[in-house]
């Protein structure tokens, strides 16, 4: 099984429950907002990229990286969505066999959309999904595998992961081994913007 393989199976153990999110509606109203008086705002420089990382701004490695980034950041955003809004719903579900039910449900609709997007990524596009699933969702993709789809599957994740020299217990480490990767996600103001995967993925 290739990594591309596995990459694709990994992002939909973690979206497989996700209902598809429909557009958002602003609220239309008549009256104005009330006038709010706020504090001087502080800008704060973005993330450095330590001076002895191997990807540094302005190389071809950069580059290289900076275009994978780009290409999948919105499945990154979708999945951490798609995550809270698993975990809101299952809350209200105490039977296991409902709640199995809905997982099922929502994984062969899962399927049926993104698998063949996500199965086109390459080698390294599909390792940096993985980082920034991790980012997302403040944990380890190992840990939201085993949390969705159980331990035996997580450790059967992390074992394909391996062959291909990846780690799914490994840590998003933002001003470490990642760093490069922060530093392209707030170069392009990548957070709280991201236009749906499927209109990303066309243009690619």
């Amino acid at each position: 099984m290739s990594l591309q393989t596995t990459c694709a199976c990994l992002f939909l153990s973690v979206l497989f429950c996700a209902v598809m999110l429909p557009g958002y509606a602003l609220a239309q109203t008549d009256s104005l907002p009330p006038l709010v008086h706020l504090d001087e705002a502080v800008i704060l420089p973005g993330p450095s990229i330590p001076i002895e990382h191997r990807t540094q701004p302005g190389s071809k490695r950069y580059s290289r990286l900076e275009k994978r980034v780009i290409k999948v950041w919105p499945y990154a955003v979708y999945a951490g969505l798609a995550m809270d809004s698993l975990e809101a719903e299952l809350q209200g579900i105490p039977h296991s066999k409902e709640r199995k039910a809905i997982i099922q449900a929502r994984e062969d609709a899962l399927k049926l959309r993104f698998e063949g997007e996500l199965r086109r990524l390459t080698v390294r596009e599909g390792v940096i999904l993985i980082r920034l699933i991790d980012r997302q969702a403040n944990q380890t993709t190992f840990g939201v595998v085993q949390e969705l789809k159980g331990r035996l599957s997580a450790f059967m994740w992390q074992g394909l992961a391996r062959l291909f020299g990846h780690d799914l217990k490994s840590e998003y480490d933002a001003s470490g081994e990642d760093a490069a990767i922060e530093h392209i996600i707030h170069a392009h103001r990548l957070e709280g913007h991201s236009g749906p995967p499927w209109a990303l993925s066309q243009e690619r």
